[in-house]
């Protein structure tokens, strides 16, 4: 949740120069935490469900402490 929005923010901020509210969207898309729906799917399906349901309780919280961060960034 630093390091991709970090790689989004050097590429299309830096490289191609992107800015605006898309762009803005795009790095608070980045930093958000892992989707829960997706760790269903992946418990579902069998595929290590401590993992996955591990990345959802650390991957929540952290994010509240990034996205601040990241707005007062950008």
């Amino acid at each position: 949740m630093v390091l991709a929005p970090m790689a989004v923010w050097a590429l299309y901020g830096g490289v191609f120069r992107h800015s605006g509210p898309a762009f803005q969207v795009t790095i608070f898309e980045a930093a958000m935490a892992p989707m829960i729906g997706a760790s269903i799917v992946a418990m579902e399906h069998k595929l290590n469900a401590p993992l996955a349901t591990l990345m959802i309780g650390i991957g929540i919280p952290l994010s509240f402490l990034t996205l601040p961060l990241w707005h007062a960034f950008l």
